[in-house]
Protein backbone atom coordinates (compact mmCIF):
# COMPACT_ATOMS: atom_id res chain seq x y z
CA UNK A 1 0.00 0.00 0.00
CA UNK A 2 2.66 2.46 0.83
CA UNK A 3 4.43 1.80 -2.47
CA UNK A 4 1.04 2.88 -4.57
CA UNK A 5 0.86 6.02 -2.00
CA UNK A 6 4.36 6.94 -3.07
CA UNK A 7 3.57 6.06 -7.33
CA UNK A 8 0.32 7.97 -6.77
CA UNK A 9 2.02 11.03 -5.24
CA UNK A 10 4.94 10.99 -7.83
CA UNK A 11 2.49 11.12 -10.77
CA UNK A 12 0.43 13.68 -9.41
CA UNK A 13 3.76 15.89 -8.74
CA UNK A 14 4.79 15.07 -12.51
CA UNK A 15 1.16 15.65 -13.74
CA UNK A 16 0.09 18.96 -11.44
CA UNK A 17 -1.52 22.14 -13.50
CA UNK A 18 -0.77 25.44 -12.02
CA UNK A 19 -3.61 27.34 -10.52
CA UNK A 20 -4.49 30.78 -12.42
CA UNK A 21 -2.26 33.49 -11.57
CA UNK A 22 -5.41 35.35 -10.26
CA UNK A 23 -6.09 32.90 -7.89
CA UNK A 24 -3.70 33.29 -5.06
CA UNK A 25 -4.58 36.52 -5.33
CA UNK A 26 -8.22 36.07 -5.03
CA UNK A 27 -7.88 34.22 -2.08
CA UNK A 28 -5.36 36.72 -0.39
CA UNK A 29 -7.83 39.06 -1.23
CA UNK A 30 -10.56 37.68 0.73
CA UNK A 31 -8.30 36.76 3.55
CA UNK A 32 -7.62 40.50 3.73
CA UNK A 33 -10.80 41.56 3.89
CA UNK A 34 -12.30 39.15 6.53
CA UNK A 35 -9.39 40.01 8.77
CA UNK A 36 -10.32 43.79 8.26
CA UNK A 37 -13.75 42.75 9.12
CA UNK A 38 -13.02 41.47 12.09
CA UNK A 39 -11.31 44.53 13.36
CA UNK A 40 -14.62 46.47 12.87
CA UNK A 41 -17.51 44.51 14.43
CA UNK A 42 -20.48 46.23 15.98
CA UNK A 43 -23.49 44.60 16.72
CA UNK A 44 -26.30 44.66 14.48
CA UNK A 45 -30.23 45.80 15.97
CA UNK A 46 -33.26 44.24 14.13
CA UNK A 47 -34.58 47.45 14.55
CA UNK A 48 -32.01 49.23 12.38
CA UNK A 49 -30.16 47.05 9.90
CA UNK A 50 -27.74 48.79 7.46
CA UNK A 51 -28.22 48.72 3.72
CA UNK A 52 -25.69 46.41 2.39
CA UNK A 53 -22.95 48.08 1.03
CA UNK A 54 -20.19 47.74 -1.36
CA UNK A 55 -18.01 46.02 2.23
CA UNK A 56 -20.79 44.53 4.53
CA UNK A 57 -19.30 43.11 7.70
CA UNK A 58 -20.25 39.24 6.84
CA UNK A 59 -19.25 38.42 10.99
CA UNK A 60 -21.99 40.67 11.74
CA UNK A 61 -24.54 39.10 9.45
CA UNK A 62 -23.42 36.07 10.38
CA UNK A 63 -24.06 36.53 14.33
CA UNK A 64 -27.41 38.61 14.09
CA UNK A 65 -29.06 35.49 11.88
CA UNK A 66 -26.73 32.89 13.63
CA UNK A 67 -29.97 31.68 15.53
CA UNK A 68 -32.75 31.45 12.78
CA UNK A 69 -33.25 27.84 11.10
CA UNK A 70 -35.64 27.64 7.98
CA UNK A 71 -38.07 24.98 7.92
CA UNK A 72 -37.43 21.26 7.69
CA UNK A 73 -38.90 21.13 4.43
CA UNK A 74 -37.95 23.38 1.61
CA UNK A 75 -36.20 23.64 -1.42
CA UNK A 76 -36.10 28.01 -0.59
CA UNK A 77 -37.03 29.83 2.25
CA UNK A 78 -37.52 33.76 3.25
CA UNK A 79 -37.54 35.22 6.47
CA UNK A 80 -38.00 38.16 6.40
CA UNK A 81 -35.96 40.75 8.61
CA UNK A 82 -37.73 44.36 7.21
CA UNK A 83 -40.35 45.45 5.05
CA UNK A 84 -40.78 48.86 4.57
CA UNK A 85 -41.47 51.01 1.05
CA UNK A 86 -38.13 51.47 0.21
CA UNK A 87 -36.54 47.77 0.80
CA UNK A 88 -37.50 44.58 1.85
CA UNK A 89 -34.24 42.74 3.77
CA UNK A 90 -34.87 38.67 4.38
CA UNK A 91 -32.48 35.73 5.25
CA UNK A 92 -33.30 33.37 2.80
CA UNK A 93 -31.82 29.49 2.49
CA UNK A 94 -31.88 27.96 -0.85
CA UNK A 95 -31.22 24.17 -1.34
CA UNK A 96 -32.85 24.10 -5.03
CA UNK A 97 -31.86 26.22 -8.17
CA UNK A 98 -33.56 29.93 -8.12
CA UNK A 99 -35.00 30.26 -11.67
CA UNK A 100 -34.78 32.70 -14.05
CA UNK A 101 -35.35 36.33 -12.61
CA UNK A 102 -35.09 40.07 -13.48
CA UNK A 103 -36.30 42.91 -11.76
CA UNK A 104 -36.94 46.54 -13.75
CA UNK A 105 -38.46 47.61 -10.67
CA UNK A 106 -35.49 47.39 -7.60
CA UNK A 107 -31.89 46.65 -7.28
CA UNK A 108 -31.06 43.16 -5.54
CA UNK A 109 -28.28 42.65 -3.57
CA UNK A 110 -27.37 39.37 -1.24
CA UNK A 111 -24.11 38.64 0.84
CA UNK A 112 -23.48 34.75 0.78
CA UNK A 113 -23.18 33.75 4.78
CA UNK A 114 -23.12 29.72 4.23
CA UNK A 115 -22.49 27.34 1.27
CA UNK A 116 -21.49 27.96 -2.37
CA UNK A 117 -23.36 29.19 -5.54
CA UNK A 118 -22.89 30.78 -8.77
CA UNK A 119 -25.09 33.39 -10.38
CA UNK A 120 -25.88 33.55 -13.99
CA UNK A 121 -26.47 37.07 -14.81
CA UNK A 122 -27.67 38.57 -18.35
CA UNK A 123 -27.33 41.80 -19.11
CA UNK A 124 -30.26 43.59 -21.02
CA UNK A 125 -27.75 44.05 -23.96
CA UNK A 126 -27.45 40.21 -23.96
CA UNK A 127 -23.92 39.83 -23.29
CA UNK A 128 -23.84 37.34 -19.84
CA UNK A 129 -21.31 36.29 -17.17
CA UNK A 130 -21.14 33.47 -14.10
CA UNK A 131 -20.26 35.18 -11.01
CA UNK A 132 -19.15 32.21 -8.23
CA UNK A 133 -20.02 33.08 -4.36
CA UNK A 134 -19.12 31.85 -0.90
CA UNK A 135 -19.18 32.74 2.69
CA UNK A 136 -18.81 36.74 2.89
CA UNK A 137 -19.61 37.69 -0.46
CA UNK A 138 -21.33 40.24 -2.21
CA UNK A 139 -23.33 40.54 -5.86
CA UNK A 140 -25.65 43.08 -6.31
CA UNK A 141 -27.57 43.29 -9.52
CA UNK A 142 -28.35 46.57 -11.59
CA UNK A 143 -32.04 46.86 -12.75
CA UNK A 144 -32.55 44.80 -16.18
CA UNK A 145 -30.25 41.84 -14.99
CA UNK A 146 -31.46 38.59 -16.06
CA UNK A 147 -30.07 36.29 -13.41
CA UNK A 148 -30.43 33.01 -11.87
CA UNK A 149 -28.86 30.83 -9.49
CA UNK A 150 -27.94 27.43 -8.72
CA UNK A 151 -26.38 25.92 -5.83
CA UNK A 152 -22.81 24.85 -5.97
CA UNK A 153 -22.02 23.33 -1.87
CA UNK A 154 -23.37 20.26 -0.23
CA UNK A 155 -25.18 22.64 1.89
CA UNK A 156 -27.99 25.20 1.75
CA UNK A 157 -26.59 28.29 1.00
CA UNK A 158 -27.92 31.32 3.65
CA UNK A 159 -27.96 34.54 2.84
CA UNK A 160 -29.02 38.49 3.53
CA UNK A 161 -31.20 39.02 0.27
CA UNK A 162 -31.90 42.96 -0.06
CA UNK A 163 -34.63 44.26 -2.80
CA UNK A 164 -33.92 48.39 -2.65
CA UNK A 165 -36.98 49.39 -4.29
CA UNK A 166 -36.29 52.64 -6.55
CA UNK A 167 -39.48 54.49 -5.96
CA UNK A 168 -41.07 54.50 -2.72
Amino acid sequence: MEGFEEALIHFARAHAVPPPPKLKESILNKIRSLKSQLGQRRQLALESLPRLTEHPNYFDWFELTASLQPPEDYDVHLHPLERTPRRDLFVVWARAPIPEEVHHDLLESFLILEGTCACRIRDENGSSRIVKLGPGDLLSLEKGETHDIYITSAQPVKAILEWWYSAA
